[in-house]
């Protein structure tokens, strides 16, 4: 008897443990969903994708955090209550993605970062239509070497085209056949990637970043240990976590 108290003692933990977590079963309501939509268990750092008729399964237990992300939609979070995991299906409807910019910022940066976050105005305008990034260009080269030859010589013999590649950044401009090694992408590039890849409610209600300093913040995720490779959509529950942290580091940077 002695030795079946501490077994069955062993079996309720276990039992209680393991029904903190459950599978939750949802439904995504949306309009013609292009691509799986992202959903992601900020709370237990685990994630899945829906498939093209927004159907999911993913782990979770009470209070838990639920992230929903996508190119198309706005991202929407849902707190796990006891009635969501009561009911048989989560539904969540997401809305489209906007394409409009309600402010423009205007301002000249000196350089030192608390001095223009305090000086920054914000200016009302007319909503102005973003056009999508455009696509990298390949280099462009010449028919042949003789055409580089025939070309007009610049003062102390140098090529004109030669002159054009030092000032347009591309040294092997106006030459074909030579390989030109991949370039990282940029601050403004990654920067501008972060910013239409999450809306404005995940800013400033789930990382507490005002909207005013959301560029501000991504400048400073840039230049405070970002990796390139979290862009990569098999990174994107990485990319969250991280961003969080940042956001932290960020806020208390402000503050002293």
């Amino acid at each position: 008897m002695k030795y079946l108290l501490p077994i069955l003692s062993f079996c309720c933990i276990f039992t209680v443990n393991a029904q903190e977590t459950t599978l939750v079963t949802g439904k995504i309501k949306a309009d013609s969903i292009e691509a799986p939509i992202h959903i992601i268990n900020v709370t237990l750092e685990k994630g899945t994708l829906s498939d093209k008729s927004g159907n999911f399964t993913i782990e979770a237990k009470e209070k838990d955090l639920l992230l929903f992300s996508s190119v198309q939609f706005q991202q929407k979070e849902v707190v796990i209550t006891s009635q969501i995991l009561n009911q048989k299906t989560l539904k969540v409807e997401l809305l489209p993605a906007l394409t409009e910019l309600e402010q423009v910022r205007l301002h000249n940066l000196s350089g030192n970062l608390k001095q223009d976050i305090a000086n920054i105005e914000v200016i009302d305008m007319p909503i102005i239509k973003v056009p999508p990034a455009p696509r990298s260009l390949k280099p462009r080269g010449t028919p042949n070497a003789a055409f580089n030859a025939s070309q007009a010589q610049a003062p102390g013999g140098a090529n004109i085209l030669g002159l054009v590649g030092l000032v347009i950044g591309k040294p092997n401009f106006g030459s074909l056949g030579k390989s030109v090694a991949p370039q990282k992408k940029g601050e403004r590039e990654i920067v501008n990637s972060l910013r239409h890849r999450f809306d404005d409610y995940f800013f400033t209600n789930h990382l507490k970043i005002d909207a005013e300093h959301i560029m501000i913040f991504l400048t400073y995720v840039f230049d405070n240990g970002f990796r390139e490779n979290l862009l990569k959509e098999e990174h994107a529950l990485e990319l969250v976590v991280f961003l969080e942290n940042k956001s932290e580091a960020y806020r208390k940077f402000i503050a002293d």
